[in-house]
C-alpha cells in the first residue's frame, strides 16, 4: 500500500520530457549569452585599445600593454590602408617604426601575437622566414576595431 497518488509512466515521461525541453532551451540560451558576452568583451578590449592610444604622443613607457598592442595594430592597419589592402610586419618593424626602438624582439614578437587577437589579423610562423604579423584592411574593417562605426567623426568614422 501507498499513502500517495500513483503515477502512470506515460504521465512520469511526460514530466521528463518536458523537464529535457526546459533544459535544451536554458542551454541555448546560455550558448546566446556567452555569444553576446564574447562579443561584448571583445568590443570593450577594442575600445580599451583605442582609448589608450588616443594620445598618439604617449611614449613607450607610459603605455601598458594593450596600448602598446593597439599602437601596433593602428601602425599595420595605416600599412594595409596605405597600400593594396595587406601589410606584413615584423619584429624590426614593430620595434622600430612603431616604438623607435625600445621594446625588445621577444616582446615584439609577443605584442604581434596579442595583435593577432583581432579581426583581419593573423601572427605567422613561416618555416625559413621571420615571424610575422600580417593584416587584412577589409577584413580588419569587418571587425570591431577598424568598423568606421566606432571611429569619432576627427577619426574619419560616423
Amino acid at each position: 500500500m501507498t499513502d500517495g497518488v500513483e503515477i502512470e509512466p506515460e504521465d512520469a515521461l511526460e514530466v521528463a520530457q518536458r523537464a529535457l525541453a526546459r533544459v535544451s532551451e536554458l542551454e541555448e540560451r546560455l550558448d546566446e549569452t556567452e555569444a553576446e558576452n564574447a562579443e561584448l568583451k571583445e568590443r570593450l578590449t577594442v575600445l580599451e585599445l583605442r582609448y589608450d592610444d588616443l594620445d598618439g604622443g604617449r611614449s613607450y613607457d607610459d603605455l601598458d600593454r594593450n596600448g602598446r598592442v593597439g599602437r601596433v595594430r593602428e601602425h599595420a592597419f595605416e600599412r594595409a590602408t596605405e597600400g593594396h589592402g595587406h601589410a606584413t610586419l615584423d619584429y624590426n618593424d614593430v620595434m622600430w617604426s612603431v616604438f623607435d626602438g625600445e621594446p625588445s624582439a621577444d616582446y615584439c614578437y609577443k605584442l604581434m601575437r596579442l595583435a593577432a587577437d583581432a579581426t583581419g589579423f593573423t601572427f605567422r610562423d613561416p618555416d625559413g622566414k621571420g615571424k610575422e604579423l600580417r593584416v587584412n584592411a577589409d577584413a580588419a574593417r569587418q571587425g570591431v576595431s577598424f568598423s568606421s562605426a566606432n571611429k569619432t567623426a576627427q577619426e574619419g568614422g560616423r
